[in-house]
């Protein structure tokens, strides 16, 4: 509809009545600034033999029309996310910031968690512990398409309680949700149940910023690890206009839209293997962030007495395949196991590297060929990245045979992370309706590293390892 739109041709969008406001804010992004719209009122299309009993074919038949042959309606988008200020009073402080809190509930500003009033002198601290200037963007956050300022970044880290030296980890991830490679539009706005999931790797800033990388790295107690995330979902929802039903259409949602932030535990690998951050391509004293598509995951635990590789690699390929969604086609795109320290302790004791590991999981995670291809004819053009001739020519040969999950054992990427203790890992799967790569960013600390740290001291969480 925008190429025929944008060539001067008339053309009527089609949506049922939930998806009005999602389909105008996508429009706009897209560069639309008026719109032909038939909002149809049901929740859903009637069943069939009920179509044909209703008006609906000649109501939207008449919509269609009228649609042709009038001037499209202009998109509007809520000026007031472009004010740099607002202003609240109240008898007292705590008066003005509940009314700036309802007032931001009621605007869809909020993720209905207390917010810290973002104001002018918080927000220049925040902005001062990153050598960017203030205006400069990051990215621009999907799908209202608005550009992520520093500025606007750091109001959001305000609110969500983040402390200045947090910063560098939030810009970092905010340029890895607006990389194309991480589909932020299609994450933000699908009915899936797809969110990111981020991954910090580097040892020293892990221990600078106190996030927590043992016992429970992802549950509460640690305000880098909670806050950070939390900003993200803010920026999310802020700067890139998503609300659940407006346009964040997911039907049920998961846990992960609260943003987690998960650890590396580079200890562990007592230089065994290389840290996360290595593996793809970044120096050692390079700090990252991650940001992974994460749907759903269910942890296991290998029992003690069959603590081996390869029963650990038999389990996450059982995993693999329950979770390999036949409809969505995400052949050629990433994957994330999750080790616990125990776990990853029984690989290292047989010898078998990162690299060893992936390729013995890639060859696991494996489907007989009419499941790969969800009972259709093989072709190339199963997901966004073209399934080889080889692989579609063994699936004509036998359809018993078996396809690989993914394409190349590169596409598994693992973290270790938490405590000593049970044999813990998970397999977390992604969506594939759109772009589904583990998109990693280095963090680049400011010259006054240190004298930031020391100005912020003594909100460390004790951490066990």
């Amino acid at each position: 509809m925008v190429g025929i739109e944008k060539a001067g041709i008339p053309a009527v969008l089609l949506v049922m009545k939930r998806f009005d406001v999602d389909s105008r804010r996508n429009a706009k992004t897209v560069g639309l600034d008026a719109i032909r719209l038939i909002c149809v009122d049901e929740s859903a299309v009637p069943l069939p033999g009920l179509l044909e009993k209703s008006d609906m074919p000649s109501r939207i038949a008449a919509g269609i029309i009228n649609g042709l042959t009038t001037n499209p309606q202009k998109v509007q988008i809520d000026a007031d996310h472009d004010k740099e200020f607002l202003t609240y009073h109240g008898t007292a402080e705590g008066k003005a910031s509940t009314f700036m809190e309802k007032d931001f509930l009621n605007r869809c500003w909020s993720d209905g968690l207390p917010l810290v009033p973002p104001t002018s002198d918080a927000v220049l601290r925040m902005t001062a512990a990153v050598d960017r200037d203030p205006n400069e963007s990051i990215g621009a956050v999907m799908p209202g398409g608005t550009q992520a300022t520093i500025r606007k970044i750091a109001v959001n880290a305000v609110m969500a309680g983040c402390l200045p030296q947090y910063m560098p980890v939030l810009v970092a991830a905010v340029e890895a949700i607006t990389d194309p490679r991480f589909d932020l539009l299609g994450v933000q706005c699908t009915a899936g149940m797809v969110s990111p999931l981020l991954i910090v790797s580097g040892g020293a800033l892990i221990d600078d910023l106190n996030i927590n990388d043992s016992f429970s790295s992802l549950g509460p107690g640690w305000r880098a690890n909670s806050t950070i995330g939390r900003a993200l979902r803010l920026i999310m929802i802020n700067i890139g206009l998503a609300w659940p039903g407006n346009p964040d259409m997911k039907a049920i949602g998961s846990p992960f839209k609260t943003v987690h932030l998960l650890a590396e535990n580079d200890g562990c690998y007592e230089e065994f293997w290389e840290p996360f951050r290595v593996a793809e391509g970044f120096g050692y004293d390079q700090p990252t962030v991650s940001v992974y598509p994460a749907v759903g995951w269910q942890p296991e635990v290998m029992p003690p007495d069959r603590a081996t590789t390869e029963e650990l690699v038999t389990l996450l390929g059982a995993q693999a395949r329950v979770k390999y969604d036949k409809k969505a086609n995400f052949w050629g795109m990433d994957n994330l196991v999750i080790l616990s320290p125990n776990a990853y302790n029984a690989i290292r004791r047989e010898g078998y590297s990162r690299r060893d590991f992936q390729k013995m999981l890639y060859h696991v995670a494996q489907v007989p060929c009419r499941e790969f291809f969800a009972g259709q004819e093989p072709r190339q053009d199963c997901g966004g990245v073209p399934i080889p001739d080889s692989i579609v020519s063994t699936c004509q040969d036998d359809p018993d045979g078996l396809a690989p999950l993914l394409s190349a054992p590169d596409n598994i990427k693992i973290i270790v992370t938490g405590a000593p203790g049970p044999y813990m890992f998970a397999y977390v799967s992604t969506w594939g309706f759109g772009n589904a790569y583990c998109v990693h960013k280095p963090i680049q600390l400011p010259g006054q590293w240190r004298n930031i740290l020391a100005e912020n001291d003594g909100w460390q969480t004790p951490i066990i390892r």
